[in-house]
């Protein structure tokens, strides 16, 4: 019997605007069990002084490879695919997910919204967002770093940091850094790293952000550790450097 799904999916509370064209949501998430079914909508606005119609097109995402062969317009249905819009106005487009008793993981799929041309139109104009679906039961968390290195850009300490997707669900990690006196003898900072872009299964994503202002350390030995966080998993890293008197940094 099919299990219907209530309140499982997390939306972004942001939409996405391009040139007379907004989306919302921007991201959604939905989590099933195998043989779930998950309705929801689009609310697509017109904000050009003309009326427009649209075109919805469903592409394969980012799709963990156990679910490689599954046909994205078998588990994504859009109850139509041509939509008018009057100047200033929105309309909803629905649509059905059907989590599949054979899929694990994770499936995906970016949905396009595109503007018809009309003739002597030289710009197209669209709008993608992605769907993720979480197949309940079947998640296998595994991530790691896969590389850590600090370095001096302008005025501030920067870190790169390469994670590692081992498992079947996409991730946004999140986490802190700590920085310690040599030999970790006392913590000095904990920085927060922020929530980002998502890392997909079985892929490697770099990351390069800032850390701290360089005048924030002075001359001499330390020990950062990367403490990072996703769906309930810790993995730590620590990485030892020096910094001169003119804060410059150097790895050990």
């Amino acid at each position: 019997m099919k299990k219907f799904l209530a309140i499982l999916s997390f939306l972004f509370c942001f939409n996405l605007a391009y040139a007379g064209l907004s989306v919302d949501p921007s991201v959604t998430n939905v989590f099933g069990e195998p043989g779930s079914v998950y309705e929801g909508k689009y609310t697509v606005k017109n904000t050009y002084e003309r009326n427009i119609n649209i075109t919805v097109e469903v592409t394969k995402g980012n799709t963990f490879s156990a679910n490689k062969d599954a046909d994205v317009n078998s588990w994504l249905v859009f109850e139509k695919y041509k939509y008018f819009i009057p100047a200033g106005e929105k309309v909803e487009v629905p649509y059905t997910v059907k989590v599949d008793e054979s899929f694990k993981g994770s499936i995906s799929a970016r949905i396009n919204f595109s503007v018809d041309q009309e003739e002597g139109q030289m710009i197209s104009i669209s709008i993608s967002v992605p769907i993720y679906v979480t197949v309940q039961g079947t998640e296998n968390v595994d991530f790691d770093i896969d590389s850590l290195d600090l370095y001096t850009a302008g005025d501030f300490i920067s870190y790169k940091l390469k994670l590692e997707n081992k498992g079947n669900v996409h991730i946004r990690h999140s986490g802190n850094v700590e920085i310690y006196t040599k030999k970790k003898k006392k913590l000095l900072k904990t920085l927060p790293i922020q929530e980002t872009v998502p890392t997909y299964c079985e892929q490697k994503r770099d990351f390069n952000e800032r850390l701290l202002p360089k005048t924030d350390l002075k001359k001499g030995k330390y020990v950062a550790v990367f403490k990072i966080r996703a769906l309930g998993k810790e993995v730590t890293k620590e990485i030892k450097f020096k910094v001169s008197k003119l804060g410059e940094v150097v790895t050990q």
